[in-house]
């Protein structure tokens, strides 16, 4: 079996983990096991480099709602940093394309977190006797905006079509995609994504969250290169995520 590794070019990202998809970033247990514990690669300041490309197209309030700078982990969300919180603009939820909008009824910013990792892919053999690369899971560290690890990202038992996210604490919620976006001139990158929780665990915030959003995607997508079947890659990507709920 070959093994790739495909640097993205087009995202800045100063460390990125390297799990396979059915770990966790930090070498714990698999999705099932719900164990994200472990060592983890964090960058020395948690940020997302985010490509302002993605967000051309897309309704200019986006800025006001969801300031680069704190998508970065950098400006008024490193300042509050030495306070050991979050601003107020941190839990904002921004404005985005309705397409990927949360219902009237789906709650508030609970949790927003920057994820830093990679999209991992595996060459599947089609029935046509040809391969193609197939999502096998994503696998990334959850961070807050002053760069402190709060928890992962990986496939659930459910494979990837069902993501996980899961705290420090074991608290978990598990996801299922409502719908798409991709920005005018974000097709180099993984599209935002509405999500709704379909299934929770323990008793923390993640327990309660009715949609997720993903949202200023960098990098992810699988090879435009033909494969061999059995050959698998990580592409490195990054990405906000926002979970809400009552």
């Amino acid at each position: 079996m070959k093994r790739f590794f495909v640097v993205c070019v087009t995202c800045a990202l100063p460390a990125c983990s390297s799990s396979s998809g059915g770990e966790t970033p930090g070498g714990g247990q698999d999705a099932g096991g719900h164990d994200a514990t472990g060592d983890v690669s964090v960058a020395p300041d948690g940020s997302v480099a985010v490509d302002a490309s993605p967000e051309a197209g897309v309704d200019a309030s986006l800025e006001a709602g969801a300031d680069a700078s704190v998508e970065s982990g950098t400006g008024d969300a490193a300042e509050d940093a030495s306070d050991g919180g979050c601003p107020a603009s941190w839990l904002v939820a921004p404005t985005v394309d309705p397409s990927i909008a949360v219902p009237a009824d789906g709650g508030s910013v609970l949790l927003h977190a920057s994820g830093s990792g990679t999209q991992n892919y595996t060459c599947t053999a089609g029935t046509d006797g040809g391969a193609s690369w197939v999502l096998t899971g994503p696998s990334a560290n959850l961070n807050d905006c002053t760069g402190t690890l709060v928890g992962h990202h990986f496939a659930s038992d459910g494979g990837a079509a069902f993501p996980e996210w899961q705290t420090l604490d074991g608290t978990y919620v598990v996801g299922h995609k409502l719908a798409p976006f991709t920005p005018d001139g974000g097709s180099g990158s993984v599209p935002w994504l509405l999500l709704q929780g379909v299934d929770h665990g323990g008793t923390g915030t993640l327990s309660e969250v009715a949609y997720v959003q993903r949202l200023f995607t960098d990098g992810g997508n699988a090879p435009a290169s033909a494969c061999d079947a059995g050959d698998t890659v990580e592409v490195p990507y990054g990405a906000s995520y926002y979970f809400y709920g009552p």
